[in-house]
């Protein structure tokens, strides 16, 4: 449906609210099997997704535009904070605050996903030209949307130093880092990626494997996925509900209809105990890089199998399996990651709130994270 059409800037900006009504231009201009083509953007719209609305945005004459992009539009509620991991007057201050305000947090990117674009102009741009483009789009759908905060994420390498110079109402977020890890060609299988830890990460790397070898690891194919559903979704939701905020949550419905639509490109796997899922663990196979994606573990269950560094372990495991050079671990859990012997690579995401208020509670509890990490720096567990 197409819901605008104004004048902002110096550009033509056509707003849509869903894919099914984006005009044949949109798919004409992007190159063959773009992830923002519209029957992929469909495929997240039909999953029915709470608390999310989706806008997409043209840039110049709708019949041959300069450049397009991707949003999606997160209600936030108090569900999605867990109160309880928050320190005492922010726990009794944000969750009112939620009530009060019903913010609405506006996401150029994808809330889901780090590794597909969700902005695309025409090749013959500039990169400032390809800025200028994406920012006048955001205020259109901020402004259509009346989203209370943006945010911009995984901005485009070209872009970025145009967002840290040229956009005030934007502030990058400190520390927005992915652990990641290069595998040498050498390392033909996990005993090889053993051998090169030093004795106390090796030591405690087989004290960790050593609790779940009663497990049955299996991957599971698109029909277990959909047998399936009820326990990754429990599990998942296990995650979200140990964490302080989810920035939207899957439904069962997710990870079934991503596995029909992707088949071997995402693969998943049950780790099961005298027969009932006590995690899993999935990961996107791209060309070059294992990437991990949604995990989910019983936590009645984690501190006596260290389910969460078994799956870390199963991952690396997969990638020099599947002869990937690299494997993506995610932004979460720093310290353990490294312990693994991943580096960061540092990522670009930028954030707009407009109310003072919400502003200070916002990067208030941002900072205070950003102080309490850190440890991760210190481990260097490999020999060499």
């Amino acid at each position: 449906m197409k819901i605008s059409c104004k004048t902002v800037g110096k550009a033509d900006i056509t707003l849509y609210q869903s894919a099914s009504g984006l005009p044949d231009s949109w798919d004409l201009l992007l190159p063959d099997g773009h992830p923002m083509r519209k029957h992929s953007l469909m495929l997240y719209e039909n999953m029915g997704l709470a608390d999310i609305s989706f806008f997409y945005a043209l840039s110049g004459d709708p019949a041959r535009p300069k450049a397009l992009a991707y949003f999606q539009l997160l209600s936030i509620k108090p569900y999605h904070l867990n109160a309880n991991l928050l320190s005492g007057w922010q726990a009794r201050t944000i969750p009112p605050l939620i009530r009060l305000f019903h913010p609405t947090l506006l996401v150029a990117g994808h809330l889901f996903r780090h590794d597909i674009p969700t902005f695309y102009s025409v090749p013959e741009c500039t990169d400032f030209e390809s800025y200028r483009y994406y920012q006048e789009m955001i205020d259109a759908v901020a402004a259509q949307s009346c989203a209370k905060a943006s945010l911009v994420k995984d901005v485009p390498r070209g872009l970025v130093h145009y967002f840290q110079n040229f956009s005030g109402k934007f502030a990058q977020l400190r520390n927005d880092i992915s652990m990641e890890m290069c595998l040498p060609d050498e390392w033909k299988d996990f005993t090889d990626y053993e051998k090169s830890l030093k004795h106390k990460y090796a030591q405690k790397l087989r004290k960790v494997r050593a609790s779940v070898k009663h497990l049955q690891i299996e991957e599971l194919d698109e029909s277990a996925v959909y047998a399936q559903s009820s326990d990754l979704f429990a599990l998942y939701s296990q995650v979200c509900r140990n964490q302080t905020f989810s920035m939207g949550m899957v439904n069962e419905q997710f990870l079934p209809d991503l596995k029909r639509a992707y088949k071997d490109r995402l693969k998943i796997w049950g780790l099961y105990e005298q027969g009932k899922m006590v995690a899993f663990a999935s990961a996107w196979v791209h060309d070059a890089v294992f990437d991990m994606f949604y995990i989910g573990f019983d936590y009645g269950r984690n501190a006596e199998l260290n389910l969460y560094f078994n799956i870390l372990y199963l991952s690396i495991e997969k990638a020099i399996a599947f002869r990937k050079a690299h494997v993506v671990l995610g932004r979460t859990a720093l310290e353990a990651k490294a312990r693994l012997g991943c580096k960061p690579r540092y990522l670009h995401t930028f954030l707009s709130v407009r109310s003072k208020v919400l502003r200070d509670l916002v990067f208030a509890k941002i900072n205070t994270q950003h102080i309490q990490e850190g440890a991760w720096e210190e481990r260097h567990p490999f020999k060499a």
